[in-house]
Formats: structure tokens, sequence, C-alpha cells
């Protein structure tokens, strides 16, 4: 009597919800856990002047940095100097985007607030004025997801951990991404 089991995988199994961030994420780890998010932070302080300084210089683009991360300028909220944040940044068509977990605590955050006409991205050995969109409805966010699978899945695995070969987009959940992570569109003024 013949085997008739499928091999294939039940559709059940194969649109089974992976939810994302994945948890082996820094992104996950930032937004869920608070003594890796305090001790993350600390590392960042200790490593952003230091960044900030070889990427002004050249030496950060000049070995591929300019690929993934970006140096986000603002307007100091008190002290209305310039400030320069190494952030990472993913592009969809012409625009910037960037993710972050840490929300609206962030100092570069508050300082886009207080001064949204005058932001700046240096991108590898190029700066120019831009604005700020915080996206802030659930459905332009997981558009944004979705475009950013679609269009660059290594920066998606990088961010979140995408795993194209496995990964659905019909199935993937994205809610603790929407609830907890700050999405900033960046538009050349």
């Amino acid at each position: 009597m013949p085997n008739t089991q499928s091999t294939f995988p039940s559709p059940q199994t194969q649109l089974s919800a992976r939810v994302f961030p994945r948890p082996d994420t820094v992104l996950a780890q930032v937004i869920s856990d608070p003594i890796y998010r305090a001790s993350f932070h600390q590392r960042l302080k200790l490593s952003n002047r230091f960044v900030v300084a070889l990427y002004r210089l050249g030496l950060l683009p000049l070995l591929g940095a300019g690929r993934t991360m970006m140096l986000l300028i603002t307007r100091g909220r008190k002290s209305r100097r310039l400030r320069r944040f190494p952030v990472g940044y993913f592009r969809i068509g012409g625009d910037f985007y960037l993710i972050s977990g840490w929300g609206k605590d962030s100092n570069w955050y508050k300082n886009l607030q207080a001064n949204p006409n005058d932001v700046s991205l240096q991108v590898s050995f190029r700066t120019f004025p831009v604005q700020a969109k915080v996206l802030k409805d659930p459905e332009e966010i997981k558009s944004t997801i979705k475009r950013l699978v679609s269009e660059s899945p290594a920066s998606a695995h990088r961010l979140f951990g995408w795993d194209p070969q496995s990964d659905n987009l019909f199935s993937a959940d994205f809610s603790p991404i929407i609830e907890k992570a700050l999405f900033v569109r960046f538009i050349n003024r």
C-alpha cells in the first residue's frame, strides 16, 4: 500500500507566525530587557564619541560603515550646539529610515522635537538637510516594515532577524516592533 502522507508541511505549519524582532537581535533585547538596555546604553555612551570622530574623518565610510550607519545631526535642545549621533539606517526608495529601540527617551529624538527644522544627515561623505517624520500610524509602520523586508532583506535581517529563506510576510507578527520601537523617516529638503 503506498504512503499517502505528504512530505510537504501543511499550510498551517508553513504559515505559523514568527514574532519579530527575533529574540537574539539587539533590537529585541533593547525593547524587552531593561538590564540589557542599561548595559548597552553605557557601552554606546563610551563608544559614540569615538565612532563620530572616525566617521567625520572619513575612516568609517571608507571601511563601508556608510552603508549601514549614518550620523544624525541635531541642534541641542539645551546647549543649542550641533550634536551628532551615530545611528543605523535603511533606505526605501530615496528616503532614509531608522528604527530605534530607545523610543522617545533618546536625546537625539528630544533634540529633533525641539528643533525640527535643524536636522541633517551625514551618510558616507555627504551631509544634507532633512525633514524628520515620526511614523505613528501602526498600518504605516507595518507597511514600512514590509517594504523593508521586500526591498532590503539584508537590512531586515540585521535589524530584527528576518530570514528570507524561512520567514513569510503574510504570517509574520511585527506587533512588538510596531508597539515598542520608534520609526523615523527622513525626507530630503
